[in-house]
């Protein structure tokens, strides 16, 4: 009977460490910003949690949930700026060597950029429509430039 009422009181204990603990607290915060979609509130409430408990599993996932969405945020608001400005380039008519360069040093970094990102982050359903919409657009723009330059090289020989 008395191991018995140790044990209850041993999960007791256990149970409020975890509950009133500050770094799970912190921890149960992120989880709910990350529902509500606010992953930076979430990212910066699960790295404070990690650092009052390094080992609160919890935190652990939730910082790196939130760390790939940030990632996939980031490259979509990045990637846009550039197809914007790749848009703006192009309906100028004719290109001068600087606009020529400036378009494929846009394309070379969203290629780069989609690589390294997709590598180590998993992008959610809609996210990944928006990726492919980009990729194939700057794929396009990157093959006209290719046939640009080809002509220019025939044209020059």
């Amino acid at each position: 009977m008395k191991w018995i009422v140790c044990s209850i009181g041993l999960c007791l204990l256990i149970a409020g460490y975890f509950y009133f603990s500050t770094s799970y607290h912190l921890s149960r915060e992120a989880k709910k910003e990350f529902v509500k979609g606010n992953f930076e509130t979430s990212y910066h409430l699960s790295a404070q949690a990690l650092e009052a408990d390094p080992y609160n599993r919890s935190a652990l996932g939730i910082f790196s949930q939130a760390k790939q969405r940030l990632n996939i945020q980031n490259l979509l608001q990045k990637t846009k700026q550039n197809y914007e400005l790749a848009l703006e380039i192009l309906k100028q008519g004719s290109l001068s060597p600087q606009e020529f360069l400036q378009l494929r040093w846009i394309v070379e970094e969203f290629d780069k950029d989609y690589r390294a990102v997709l590598m180590i982050n998993n992008p959610n359903e809609t996210e990944k429509i928006q990726l492919t919409q980009y990729q194939e657009w700057f794929l396009q723009l990157k093959n006209r430039l290719q046939e640009a330059q080809q002509s220019l090289q025939n044209q020059i020989k």
